[in-house]
């Protein structure tokens, strides 16, 4: 009784939605990013109607029972006159697996005291992983830090194996000149220490014996 009385309140209800995809017109719901979904509610009926709230789920496509993850549910305070429209964006994230899957979007409003479900969408989109660019700056961050673990495991290898540390110079050795002896002159010839002499004994001639000096005399003759 209670399913018959929501299907005729339901019945009751003359709402139109219409969704569109502003930025993915082909249906295609890119993982990772924020997938905006415009409803535009119809209000055909007489009464007035309060949109609450928004939700959704995504199921497989032969089996919509099964259901992969059901979408965050956002609140809303928005009223809708007769013959009146309202524009609801709902967004999402997608972090599903590539691939064909059913989207079902619920619109969940309040009219004449009574809380109805409309289906704002029901369909088949196609889920894509998003393009990888050069630029991201993402991944220029994460090659940024690659190159630089490269380099800290290179450095610490070549400094393992290789011997890292500088290599020490050579002091060069000055070369002093030859020092020349003291006990000889510059011809090589014997040069006696006279510092111990008397002052007054340098420059005399020693004294001649008298044996000496006779055998001197004699042979002048």
């Amino acid at each position: 009784f209670a399913q018959e009385q929501e299907e005729k309140e339901y019945a009751s209800a003359n709402l139109e939605v219409t969704a569109d995809f502003p930025d993915n017109p082909f249906g295609h719901i890119t993982n990772g990013q924020r997938n905006k979904v415009i409803l535009t509610l119809a209000n055909k009926d007489k009464a007035d109607f309060s949109v609450l709230a928004v939700s959704g789920k995504i199921s497989l496509i032969d089996q919509p029972d099964k259901i992969h993850r059901n979408l965050t549910a956002l609140r809303y305070d928005l009223t809708v006159t007769p013959e009146g429209t309202v524009e609801i964006p709902y967004v999402f994230h997608s972090e599903f697996a590539p691939g064909d899957h059913a989207l079902t979007i619920f619109v969940d409003v309040l009219g004449d005291e009574k809380l109805l479900r409309v289906i704002g969408y029901d369909g088949i989109i196609t889920i894509v992983d998003p393009e990888t660019s050069w630029f991201d700056p993402q991944l220029i961050f994460l090659y940024i830090v690659l190159s630089a673990v490269a380099l800290g495991v290179a450095y610490v290898i070549n400094a393992a194996f290789f011997g890292g540390a500088n290599p020490v110079k050579a002091k060069k050795v000055s070369k002093e000149p030859a020092v020349k002896p003291t006990h000889r002159d510059d011809k090589g010839q014997m040069i006696l220490d006279e510092s111990w002499i008397p002052q007054g004994q340098l420059g005399k001639s020693p004294k001649e014996s008298p044996r000496a000096k006779k055998r001197s005399n004699t042979g002048r003759k």
